[in-house]
């Protein structure tokens, strides 16, 4: 081939070589990420209404140098690792490492990951290549080479129309000849425009108009299970510490039996109580001891239940701080000053899954449209124009005065639309259903308040009575004591307060978990449960002082403002006037 043949030629393939992407595997994956985080940075702003808020910083990929992964290293090389971890630990460690939580972070990465698949089948969509073959017959025989190389563009529009743009280059010659190399070139034009059926952005643009919002649906199903999971991993980080308060409150019942034991032994060899007595109090010491063995136990098994809740290895020393319960009590249970209908007119603005459906019920509109669309009759024009290049030595010069033009025109009559029609009637339903959930799930929300609101209020009212309890059966054991002692009671009496003090100590403990929990299901039911822009994080105490948006300030009464504050000796059970009437 000569220089200037040569040339040309490269010059026809240089649309192709600018094509050739440029990036390695991984620059691939970097690019889908960009791409992605870039989406749901754009999409969360409107998702949670919280146009010009930071945008957190959202990573598909666990992280290499994880918690589990540490401590699985530790585990390979012989030791035991051990883990004292506070509440907001557990939360951070939860998100770091549990399998439920990448799951779900998984699943919106695809979300958005799709919509950039469709994304790109609207926008211009570029493809090339060339081949080439030589051939020829035996000794002495003519043998000839062949190269091809094109490039073309597709583009759709919001009207319906399609556009086809393509450039093609051939090569061939006869090497027994001598001569040089003939090339024949061809740009080629076309576009197709729909008149009726498959007319405007709204049909056209259904499948990318659909991603975009299961992009948001997705953004808002992975933030709500970001608070239901954080109110899950507190209930059982609670669950834990109420096991070890058990265990906690039998210990020192065990030894306060163990000591009334040693005494009521002194006092019978003293011949101040009968062996008998002696023999109640020892039995009472081993059923407490049997009893702390199975508190334990079950400590032991719910440590093991909620590693598996953090995704952290079954091997490791698991003990918990027991800060949060420890500050709750501290601050005191109150009642919310919050009526049913303001928490439901709160729900009612915030909650995600009710934004999800009500906007599911407008994409079911649309896609009657779209369905119906479908029946219409079927018209579409079509242009097109070829140009060759002048010379087959100059392969990139068109002659445009031989340019060739077509234009056509189809039409599709809806003789058969049995498929169509069938799915414009299944479009119906799904419109009637999804509005019908809606309704339906308005009543949902409202139960769910009003289910929530009266179990705070119980478990608050429950609170103060084992508050009550504990305090009456402490009194109860003192002065039982003095009798025993005095000789005007029995042992049996002694024991007997001594397990009720047990019971309501304990009862007690479960109250507070009870309030607690209760109290976060409400904040999540109504959506004003803050868990941080990213991982999981809640402040509990802070829930003392959240406020509603555009509304007067929400608080929350504190001890002195519960029922019966002002005699601080009133007994919780009897309530007050107004508990009586309600």
């Amino acid at each position: 081939m000569s220089g200037m043949n040569l040339s040309r030629a490269a010059l026809a393939l240089s649309p192709l070589l600018l094509l050739l992407p440029a990036c390695s595997i991984e620059g691939y994956v970097e690019e889908a990420d960009d791409e992605v985080y870039d989406i749901l940075a754009q999409k969360r702003l409107s998702a949670m209404d919280q146009e010009g808020d930071e945008v957190p910083d959202f990573k598909v990929e666990a992280r290499e140098n994880s918690l589990r992964a540490r401590l699985l290293k530790e585990i390979e090389e012989g030791k035991k690792p051990k883990l004292v971890i506070s509440l907001a630990e557990a939360l951070d460690i939860a998100a770091e490492n549990s399998d439920r939580f990448q799951t779900q972070r998984e699943a919106l990465y695809r979300a958005a990951l799709g919509l950039t698949t469709t994304r790109n089948r609207y926008s211009t969509i570029w493809s090339g290549g060339a081949d080439g073959t030589g051939q020829g017959v035996g000794e002495d025989g003519q043998s000839t080479g062949r190269a091809s190389a094109n490039v073309s563009a597709s583009k759709i529009l919001a009207s319906g129309a399609t556009i086809l743009g393509s450039f093609v280059s051939s090569f061939f010659k006869v090497f027994t000849s001598g001569g040089g190399w003939d090339a024949t070139s061809l740009l080629s034009m076309s576009i197709t425009q729909p008149l009726l059926r498959g007319f405007g952005s709204t049909v056209t643009m259904e499948p990318l108009t659909q991603n975009e919002r299961d992009v948001v649906y997705a953004i808002r199903d992975y933030e709500q299970f970001r608070r239901d999971f954080c109110v899950s991993v507190i209930s059982d980080y609670l669950a834990v510490i109420e096991s070890q308060n058990n265990l906690d409150n039998q210990i020192a019942n065990t030894e306060s039996l163990t000591d009334n034991r040693m005494q009521s032994q002194e006092m019978s060899e003293a011949g101040r109580m009968p062996r008998f007595e002696v023999d109640q109090a020892r039995q009472q010491e081993l059923t407490a001891r049997d009893n702390e063995i199975s508190s334990r136990t079950r400590l032991k098994t719910s440590l093991d239940l909620f590693k598996a809740v953090l995704g952290i290895p079954i091997e490791v020393d698991l003990e918990l701080k027991a800060g949060a319960l420890k500050a709750m009590q501290d601050f005191g249970v109150g009642a919310m000053d919050l009526s049913e209908k303001e928490a439901f007119e709160i729900a009612l603005a915030n909650r995600l899954d009710l934004k999800n459906l009500e906007e599911q019920v407008v994409d079911a509109a649309r896609h009657i449209i779209v369905a119906k669309d479908a029946l219409r009759l079927g018209l579409d024009i079509s242009a097109a124009f070829d140009v060759p290049n002048k010379s087959l030595s100059n392969p990139a010069k068109l002659d445009w005065r031989k340019f060739q033009w077509e234009v056509g025109i189809e039409l599709d009559l809806p003789l058969n639309r049995v498929p169509e029609r069938n799915s414009y009637r299944q479009t119906l339903i799904a419109y009637d259903a999804t509005a019908r959930s809606l309704s339906h799930f308005l009543d949902t929300v409202k139960r769910e308040v009003r289910i929530s609101m009266r179990d705070l209020e119980q478990s608050r009212r429950s609170y103060e009575i084992q508050q009550f309890a504990v305090d009456l059966a402490e009194v109860r054991v003192e002065s039982t004591k003095l009798l025993v002692d005095a000789g005007r009671a029995q042992t049996r009496d002694y024991l007997d307060s001594q397990n009720a003090l047990l019971v309501a100590q304990d009862n007690l403990t479960a109250a507070l978990v009870d309030y607690v929990v209760t109290k976060l299901e409400l904040l999540n039911d109504i959506q004003l449960l803050d868990v941080g822009k990213s991982g999981l994080s809640v402040d509990i105490i802070a829930m003392s002082s959240w406020r509603r948006d555009d509304k007067p300030e929400v608080r929350l009464k504190g001890p002195a403002d519960a029922p019966g504050s002002d005699d601080p000796k009133k007994d919780p059970a009897k309530g007050s006037e107004e508990d009586e009437k309600d």
